[in-house]
């Protein structure tokens, strides 16, 4: 009892480092950064069973190899995380639920009194895993479906099938019924496009008709995307000049991702936001160093005191924070 007091007054106090360090340096033009993060994206896994069309695993773009995070490395990076975080996603370029031991790391996580988050495709959410994930303590799941037929929906998520998340969206439902459980709190994701913009109402219905609670996302475009950009402009992050697609607004700087979390991937690189895919920017790796020293590091600090001047990275660009 004692223990998680302290953890709650730690991780509220951690919050109001991060409100003065954050202000601070926005309002003064001065770098500031007395707080640690207080969300971890965790990527165990970096398979995916499926081609997206504008995800950077789906075009083959990733340059780690597919693999995924031991069971014992992620226990002992668990163990060695700072108390001040209390928010994790199991989630960055791979489908967490090829990961044979994301049952085992969610209970160990919720044993550990972090939120957890998992985001997923729900193309392997049969009843049983269901089951399993409802008992493993999981807080919060985001299931990806991006249109209510399978016409629709596979001219994004190729290889998908629209029916298998139907049912993994059912099957959770009935699993939280059946074990009489509150959580995990399903969120259901739509990414707008021009060729499923028109179903958003329907799927919309659909969702409240069975209580759950939806998220309607901007699609994040590649180049030469203009065809796959929605009619209705407030579905879209970006516009039209010179017929290349740019940012309606960008994102206002300093960015609060550099104050507030990091992502871990598989191999133990680093990367900055989720917008770094590759991990482009950072050459520390949480193998071999503690993430106290990555996050106060003088190569991260960099970045942090060029978004305090205004000065954007090429992944900026892409960004919906702006939208």
């Amino acid at each position: 009892m004692f223990f998680e007091i302290k953890q709650s007054i730690n991780r509220f106090y951690n919050l109001i480092l991060f409100a003065f360090s954050y202000w601070y340096s926005k309002l003064f033009g001065k770098f500031c950064l007395l707080n640690l993060p207080f969300a971890i994206h965790i990527e165990t896994c970096s398979l995916c069973n499926l081609s997206c069309l504008f995800c950077e695993q789906g075009l083959g773009n990733i340059n780690r190899a597919d693999s995924f995070i031991a069971f014992t490395d992620f226990q002992r990076l668990i163990n060695n995380l700072p108390k001040n975080i209390f928010w994790i996603t199991l989630y960055f370029q791979g489908e967490p639920l090829l990961d044979d031991t994301i049952i085992e790391k969610i209970k160990y996580l919720r044993s550990n009194d972090f939120y957890v988050e998992l985001s997923t495709n729900a193309q392997n959410i049969s009843y049983n895993v269901a089951t399993s994930l409802v008992n493993s303590g999981l807080n919060r799941i985001v299931v990806s479906m991006d249109g209510i037929s399978q016409k629709t929906y596979e001219k994004y998520r190729t290889g998908g099938n629209i029916d298998k998340v139907y049912d993994a969206i059912n099957n959770l439902i009935k699993a939280k019924h059946i074990l009489k459980k509150k959580s995990p709190k399903i969120i259901v994701q739509f990414v707008v496009f021009r060729h499923n913009e028109h179903e958003i109402r329907l799927f919309k219905k659909h969702m409240k008709k069975i209580k759950v609670k939806t998220s309607i996302k901007s699609a994040q475009l590649v180049e030469n995307a203009i065809d796959f950009l929605p009619k209705n402009k407030r579905f879209s992050r970006y516009k039209i000049l010179n017929d290349q697609l740019i940012l309606k607004k960008l994102p206002s700087t300093p960015c609060t991702r550099l104050w507030t979390e990091l992502i871990l991937l598989q191999n133990g690189q680093i990367a900055i936001c989720c917008q770094d895919k590759n991990a482009n920017f950072l050459n520390d790796n949480w193998y071999k160093k503690s993430i106290n020293e990555i996050w106060f590091s003088e190569e991260l600090n960099k970045i942090r005191i060029q978004s305090i001047k205004g000065k954007y990275l090429d992944i900026c660009y892409n960004c919906d924070k702006g939208f």
